[in-house]
């Protein structure tokens, strides 16, 4: 199923747009109480991602502009907010907890061909692919992982990402 991984703190008010295109049972924060109480303006929001105009919105608005990714995996909007929540916090070598913006495609390129095997086995999970803008919007990036390898593959983009 494929799903979309928005940052509302790149979108600002643009993420509301998306919650409407979505539908109210088609997304979920996956910051979740005190912290999606304080913090929901800048969350990360899981989307069911079955829905063309939404797609469509999202790919000449947000392509370029860091928004967020695309997932896909045979899981269930809350199966998958789960498996994400758990990378959502990682602690630093002097112990210090700070927030793991992977939903940002800008950290998640990078993060992930620094992963051992253990590490993307554990954050892929039951992720089938991980697809995003590249540093050069007219390309994008799908990740996989195929026996305890990272595969990453760079397309072309078709997009008209100057005439926003």
């Amino acid at each position: 199923m494929p799903f979309l991984l928005l940052d509302s703190a790149r979108m600002n008010a643009a993420i509301e747009k998306a919650k409407e295109f979505a539908g109210e049972k088609s997304f979920i924060c996956l910051y979740k109480g005190l912290a999606e109480e304080r913090l929901s303006g800048v969350a990360p929001y899981l989307f069911n991602y079955d829905n063309s105009i939404f797609g469509e919105w999202h790919m000449k608005e947000g392509w370029g502009n860091s928004w967020g990714l695309f997932v896909s995996a045979d899981l269930s909007l809350q199966d998958l907010s789960r498996h994400f929540r758990r990378f959502l916090m990682v602690k630093t070598e002097e112990g210090k907890q700070l927030y793991f913006r992977f939903y940002d495609p800008r950290v998640l390129r990078i993060f992930l061909p620094t992963c051992d095997t253990q590490q993307l086995e554990d954050f892929f999970g039951p992720i089938h692919f991980f697809f995003m803008e590249d540093e050069d919007p007219n390309f994008a990036l799908k990740f996989s992982l195929k026996n305890g390898e990272l595969h990453t593959e760079r397309i072309k983009q078709n997009l008209k990402t100057t005439d926003k």
